[in-house]
């Protein structure tokens, strides 16, 4: 064990010893073996696949170039028609397959299950939440590992997923002192996953009560805004990527291209025009397009499903962890593509369609607590 950690190790076991004398030893020996779990050798610094060299950082000067007035562009044209479509339905939830429904009660714990393999699996390379984000290689790294971890834990157990929800938003906040800033905006979708579970919850409920463990009036107020932060939280991350690692920093993509010449599948199909360069320019005008079209907030159901295929296309040709890398967005995907209002309610009726001396039952749905509620209106999510 390093003198410096030894050390460190030392001093907390005295001040601990000082304060609770039984707790002393075994503090310093889950110290130790927390220690002994970290790996010897440095991890590999990694932005898409490439290690860290002077293609890395963006650079902002090209976000007033082609390309990027490009993005733009598709991103307007897209919501626009987006926008057009959504009068014509005159549904914001189209299209609405019944089979939406039976998946939707499944939608909070796969989000929580899928996010939680992501930071255990990185925190136990001393990473938070993404390989880039380096945690240091000491206690205070294991620590902050440790956190992420049990944060983890709740959401893979439902038990008191509320508090490990706002520990990540804590956690968010700290990697600011682990990584570059624009690094730790990338993952932003981290905080939108955690309002959206603090609103929402795991659904575990005490036997004794029947009610939901750590639900509360604040908890409840958030309803509302679950859905919306989840979106507006995944849309930013994904457009934050298209310009940091595609638009303002094309080397960085080319230099994964180098290692992977079969991704660039236009080139591999004979049309040598379409370079390395433009492929990593398309990728970048696809995910702006992707995530302005998410803040929009415009058939939300529609952007879903056109995304699907891309943000799953690179998983059978990367190692599994890209694939585990990827479970927090295609979780994400998964509940805002059948998660409506509350549960998936029916259309509201046309004018036309509905007898002007017959007065309207207002619809209802059944919270957590099996208690009947008025309908939020329709196209205001919750």
């Amino acid at each position: 064990m390093p003198e410096s950690l030894s050390s460190l190790i030392n001093r907390v076991h005295l001040m601990i010893r000082s304060v609770a004398p039984h707790a002393a030893r075994p503090t310093v020996v889950l110290l130790a073996l927390a220690w002994a779990m970290v790996p010897r050798s440095a991890g590999a610094h990694e932005r898409w696949f490439t290690p860290e060299g002077p293609y890395w950082a963006p650079e902002w000067g090209r976000l007033f170039s082609l390309p990027v007035l490009l993005a733009l562009l598709s991103a307007g044209g897209a919501v626009a028609l987006l926008a057009a479509v959504q009068r014509v339905t005159g549904d914001p939830l189209w299209p609405r397959p019944p089979f939406f429904q039976r998946m939707e009660p499944a939608a909070a714990a796969i989000l929580g299950v899928q996010t939680a393999i992501t930071m255990i699996f990185m925190a136990s390379r001393l990473k938070l939440f993404v390989p880039n984000i380096e945690l240091p290689r000491n206690a205070f790294g294991v620590l902050v590992a440790g956190l992420t971890v049990v944060a983890s834990f709740s959401f893979i157990t439902g038990v008191l997923t509320r508090v490990g929800a706002v520990m990540v938003v804590g956690l968010f906040l700290l990697a600011f002192a682990f990584g570059t800033w624009y690094e730790v905006l990338e993952q932003i979708i981290f905080v939108g996953i955690a309002v959206y579970l603090v609103a929402v919850g795991r659904g575990v409920v005490r036997y004794e009560s029947g009610q939901e463990e750590d639900r509360t009036a604040l908890s409840d107020r958030l309803l509302p805004y679950a859905l919306p932060a989840l979106r507006i939280a995944a849309g930013l991350s994904v457009l934050i990527l298209g310009f940091t690692e595609k638009l303002v920093a094309p080397e960085l993509g080319e230099a994964f291209l180098r290692e992977n010449p079969s991704f660039n599948v236009a080139r591999e199909l004979g049309f040598d025009w379409f370079t390395d360069r433009r492929f990593v320019y398309a990728a970048g005008i696809v995910e702006v397009t992707a995530g302005v079209t998410l803040l929009s907030g415009y058939l939300t159901r529609v952007v879903i499903l056109a995304l699907w295929i891309p943000f799953n296309l690179t998983i059978a040709f990367l190692p599994p962890t890209e694939l585990i890398g990827h479970l927090p967005i295609l979780s994400t995907m998964y509940v805002l593509l059948v998660r409506g209002t509350e549960g998936i309610p029916p259309p509201a009726p046309r004018p036309s369609a509905v007898e002007p001396n017959r007065r309207q039952r207002p619809a209802s749905t059944v919270d957590a607590d099996g208690r009947r509620s008025p309908r939020t209106p329709l196209g205001v999510e919750g």
